[in-house]
């Protein structure tokens, strides 16, 4: 990241860069101006900095002792000539939750069949 003095932007597109921070969380529009006085104050103290980032192209203000983060870790490399088909074979298949063995008949999945047929008569009751 680069840092750039306040006095090498114009006063137009310094103004610009203090109201975009000012106002990027939702600042009460009312309070802008004085926070904008504060900013552009600790902007001229040294305590806080313009930076921009070559990676997104953009402009920020931070404090003067802030570090860079540092990039994401890279994805996981596979080996060379292995397929993509090949890293999803040797995933571990996702757990199944364990649930009580169903009382009656099931089909071939496990599923409880339920019948909406009545029940055969009782021969007692002739």
């Amino acid at each position: 990241m680069l840092q750039i003095p306040p006095d090498h932007l114009s006063a137009d597109v310094l103004d610009a860069l203090i109201e975009e921070f000012v106002t990027r969380h939702g600042t009460d529009l009312t309070d802008a101006d004085t926070k904008a006085a504060q900013v552009r104050a600790r902007l001229l103290s040294g305590e806080i900095v313009i930076t921009w980032d070559e990676k997104t192209e953009s402009a920020n203000i931070v404090p003067k002792d802030a570090k860079e983060e540092p990039p994401p870790a890279e994805p996981p490399r596979f080996e060379e000539g292995r397929s993509e088909e090949a890293r999803f074979e040797e995933a571990p298949a996702p757990r199944r939750e364990r649930r009580p063995a169903p009382s009656g008949p099931v089909d071939e999945d496990g599923r409880r069949i339920v019948y909406d047929e009545p029940a055969a008569p009782d021969p007692a009751d002739f």
